[in-house]
């Protein structure tokens, strides 16, 4: 696994970031991005500028990757555009508002006339314009340090979706009810104000509040019969794909799960040069499968479809652009992680203690954090990754989406009596898989799509792979059958190049900031009789980056009552495992020369590390910034 050559190489490799040798490209304090900056906001936050790292992408290629349509139809365009909020006569897309759930507000542009936010865009189907969102909206993020707001393309958005559609039906249904909001609504939208075009109007505005509400209602996760709100930074994607795929199988009934997994939104770096890229690794970036992925987040985000299959296994009619998708993959090959460094340089971010990040190298390799966070040369356009897997009964971490994505099924509606278009070739019960059912539709609208792409001269063929093996992904440390599904009850462990503005961290963002991170997890008792230990309730929603701990500052409720609490005692949000660094989880034994050691039987020997001190805790917080 980890030979002597190659281990002497990282420790190398480690020891020169840590010396503080970096590229001299710099930060841009750029306007052609079209960031718009708020006043102090009500999660306390304020900054009055705005910097982009170098992450080797120009203005150019940012607004390409905020402005592209992807085929997303959350509403109709005319609708969004002045549709006011259910308690208050300011539009809904007000920045203002827009803000306060957490997503970027942008200045208008030619590529985005009305100034929607970051990721928002105007799309045209069939005759008809449609507000959606692109890839930016989930992927971009920004941190904020001492007025400075530094925005990280391909970064995890802070937003909160949950919230967002829960208020924008409440928001339709309130301009239904309330006369005096549905005229200034209709005085805006209609050129024929008369009695039956309102009607028209309202009948509309009706029906969009009603499939949303029942979209939100499908989609909720409870406990005790309370609902469990994701909050910023979160968000259930896999959960719902699967209920936008069911719901369009089995039109005007119930069908699909709670979508109750909340995961925090990865990084988009390095995506292309992964092997698997999902937090459980559920789809490879082999052949079609980076565009198989693309799709399925398309159509996660309201994608038009129509599930019923065209003639000779053609596939499925959908307005996703396959087109802007495989455009979307290569954009992102060449984009670079942020580093702190290069901010550190220009008195953006307080300096890195590199005296102190040394002693944190010696930590990392100590508690054998280098076995499954790989190292890599973000410059390096070659670059492969191989992804490590660890078993959730390993790593030990909340197991609801590694399980959601193995065992869910449901009705199997248009599919019953099919053929499946994905190998390997089965017949559709009354039943299926979410995953299944999955594969089934990206796949269709995948093939419905290529005779299109082929009549506009666009190479439909399949992308060479990026994988490192085509059958194996490694898991626990061993090369394990892809196909086999229970592979999928694992996380990935991803390189940590970017890993400071990425918070909160694990993969349902359960733990707050990286110094946590190394503690152990513990019970309010625990706590309370005075353990230092994880914080089991911690606060969503500031941008401001701690640069100590590193993570996002915690805002007092009882001062910034717009903060999120997230509280990890309730289900899908724990924030136990992970805890190598606390004496808990056990890490696989590594001989002097870098190598697994197994026992007679050929099984990994395993251990658990004495829990960490303060001093070299500290030292390993300060040695990930110069990642």
């Amino acid at each position: 696994m980890m030979n002597s050559v190659r281990f002497m190489f990282l420790v190398s490799l480690l020891t020169l970031m840590v010396s503080g040798c970096t590229s001299h490209s710099h930060g841009v304090i750029d306007t052609p991005r079209k960031a718009l900056l708020l006043p102090e906001d009500t999660f306390g936050d304020r900054a009055s500028r705005v910097i982009y790292p170098n992450q080797n992408w120009d203005p150019d290629d940012s607004l390409w990757f905020y402005n592209t349509p992807q085929g997303s139809h959350l509403l109709p365009y005319n609708i969004f555009l002045h549709l006011e909020q259910a308690e208050r006569p300011a539009l809904f897309r007000h920045s203002d508002n827009m803000n306060r759930l957490r997503y970027l507000t942008q200045k208008p542009s030619p590529a985005n006339p009305d100034g929607l936010p970051l990721g928002w865009v105007k799309e045209t189907y069939q005759g008809k314009d449609y507000v959606g969102l692109t890839c930016a909206a989930c992927h971009t993020g920004q941190v904020n340090y001492q007025g400075v707001a530094i925005r990280i393309d391909g970064g995890p958005t802070l937003s909160d979706m949950d919230k967002l559609l829960i208020e924008l039906a409440d928001a339709l249904a309130a301009t239904v009810n309330d006369s005096e909001k549905f005229i200034r609504f209709a005085n805006r939208v209609l050129a024929n104000t008369d009695a039956e075009h309102q009607q028209a109007l309202r009948d509309e505005l009706k029906s969009l509040a009603q499939n949303l509400r029942r979209y939100n209602t499908a989609n909720a996760s409870y406990a005790d019969q309370q609902p469990v709100p994701y909050g910023y930074g979160r968000l259930d994607a896999f959960g719902r794909i699967y209920n936008r795929v069911f719901a369009h199988l089995t039109p005007g009934t119930d069908n699909g799960n709670p979508a109750n997994a909340p995961v925090s939104y990865p990084p988009l770096w390095d995506t292309p040069h992964h092997d698997f890229v999902q937090w459980n690794g559920v789809g490879d970036n082999e052949a079609d499968g980076t565009l198989s992925r693309n799709v399925g987040q398309a159509i996660g985000v309201f994608a038009s479809m129509d599930l019923q299959r065209l003639p000779e296994d053609a596939g499925y009619t959908s307005s996703v652009n396959i087109h802007n998708l495989r455009h979307l993959e290569t954009h992102l090959e060449k984009l670079w992680s942020p580093r702190w460094q290069e901010l550190a340089d220009q008195k953006i971010l307080p300096p890195i203690n590199h005296e102190l990040a040394g002693k944190g190298l010696a930590v990392y390799v100590e508690y054998q954090c280098h076995t499954c966070h790989q190292l890599i040369d973000r410059n390096d356009p070659e670059r492969r990754i191989i992804a490590r897997f660890s078993s959730v009964q390993q790593v030990n971490t909340d197991p609801v989406m590694a399980n959601n994505a193995l065992y869910y099924t449901d009705k199997s509606g248009y599919l019953e009596g099919l053929v499946s278009l994905k190998p390997p070739s089965k017949t559709f019960g009354p039943r299926v898989s979410a995953l299944a059912a999955v594969r089934d539709v990206t796949e269709g609208v995948i093939r419905a799509a290529a005779p299109q792409e082929s009549a506009k001269g666009i190479d439909h063929t399949r992308r060479p792979t990026v994988s490192i093996s085509s059958t194996h992904k490694l898991l626990d440390f061993e090369y394990v059958d892809k196909a086999n599904l229970q592979t999928l009850k694992a996380y990935k462990a991803r390189p940590l190049n970017g890993i400071w503005a990425t918070a909160p961290y694990l993969h349902n963002g359960s733990v707050a900031n990286l110094y946590e991170l190394f503690l152990p997890s513990c019970s309010d008792d625990e706590i309370a009789a005075g353990k230092f230990c994880r914080a089991n309730q911690f606060t969503l929603g500031s941008r401001e980056l701690d640069p100590v701990k590193v993570g996002l500052v915690q805002r007092d409720p009882r001062d910034y009552p717009a903060v999120f609490v997230l509280d990890t005692r309730l289900p899908g949000n724990s924030n136990k495992g992970h805890e190598y660094a606390a004496g808990v989880t056990p890490v696989a034994v590594v001989d002097e020369r870098g190598q697994l050691v197994r026992d007679e039987a050929g099984k990994l020997v395993m251990r658990t590390l004495p829990p960490i001190s303060e001093e070299k805790r500290l030292a390993l917080v300060e040695f990930l910034k110069t990642l």
